[in-house]
């Protein structure tokens, strides 16, 4: 199974789409069974049952008693899932590329008894994921620097149960206006917004619901959110993935030695050294495309203090 020609359109038109039936039922509910043993050490009924103490929400904040949350988890019914042909030529035909380039992969759980994982207002808690797997903001342009998240849905998501909510377009509309957001203090460089409603190029928010076996595909610069459970006594459970075009590994790219704490000692080392060395650690050199008045504008205020004018000398 591909895309559809119509499909295409609406990925890129909104920068997300729900795919039905890339899974089968009972991939998906062995895929259940297996990440809440990892997830609760039992069955998610049999954790409410017992009182519903904290769950594990992710595979970064993963509690010292619960099972490896990352890819590869060690457990086949969740590994096999990226042996999908379906799923990986979905990717092949939104990255338009065959040449795709693993970033990350992990489970991704809320419990709604337990789940503190979103903003108190509607309107807060907006961003991109871009971040996660690059230290440079988002490029003027889709199709080049971005790459694909996914999200694998192991059990039907329905309107009371958290879904993510998307905001259908603002792929576009951040890489049109985010030098100008940033600069009046309406975003943040890497793509957060501490109020939508400010923003008013952008579209009302989507909630993306699914049948299990489902896959959700949107763009690092697509806007979403997470909102709360309308019905607590239900979880969200996905495996995650996210793929990048091979051409772009150098700064796009799995478990980058610049994430998270390492950072802290990256960016101050970055400070110092020339456009020559920066580039090998993933920096794209002077006279690359990727450097264009808007995201200059964006990477001096990503990293105040930075000489960045032989970025500037060489366009």
């Amino acid at each position: 199974m591909k895309l559809t020609p119509a499909q295409l359109q609406q990925y890129h038109q909104n920068g997300y789409i729900i795919v039905p039936n890339v899974f089968s039922s009972g991939e998906m509910d062995a895929a259940l069974a297996a990440c809440d043993r990892i997830t609760y050490g039992k069955s998610f009924d049999e954790w409410k049952a017992a009182g519903a103490s904290e769950a594990v929400a992710d595979g970064i904040t993963a509690k010292a008693n619960a099972g490896r949350a990352q890819f590869p988890t060690g457990d086949d019914a969740l590994d096999r899932l990226v042996c999908n042909d379906t799923y990986l030529d979905i990717f092949e035909q939104l990255l338009g590329t065959t040449q795709l380039h693993y970033c990350n992969a992990h489970l991704f759980v809320r419990a709604g008894p337990s789940d503190k994982r979103h903003s108190p207002e509607a309107w807060q808690g907006y961003h991109i994921d871009h971040d996660t797997n690059t230290f440079l903001p988002p490029f003027v342009a889709t199709g080049t620097f971005d790459y694909v998240n996914s999200g694998v849905f192991l059990h039907d998501v329905l309107p009371d149960g958290a879904p993510m909510q998307m905001l259908p377009g603002s792929h576009l509309d951040l890489v049109r206006n985010l030098d100008r957001w940033v600069r009046d203090g309406l975003a943040n460089p890497m793509g957060g917004f501490d109020d939508i409603r400010k923003i008013d190029e952008f579209a009302p928010p989507v909630d993306c619901t699914a049948t299990k076996g489902s896959a959700l595909f949107y763009s690092s610069y697509t806007v979403h959110a997470a909102i709360g459970f309308k019905n607590k006594s239900v979880q969200r459970a996905l495996w995650t993935m996210s793929i990048a075009n091979a051409d772009t590994q150098s700064w796009t790219r799995y478990a980058v030695p610049f994430h998270y704490g390492e950072r802290d000692f990256f960016i101050p080392f970055w400070k110092t050294c020339s456009p020559r060395v920066r580039s090998l650690f993933g920096w794209p050199p002077p006279g690359h495309p990727y450097y264009t008045p808007q995201t200059l504008a964006v990477l001096a205020a990503r990293f105040p203090g930075f000489d960045l004018s032989g970025y500037h000398s060489r366009m």
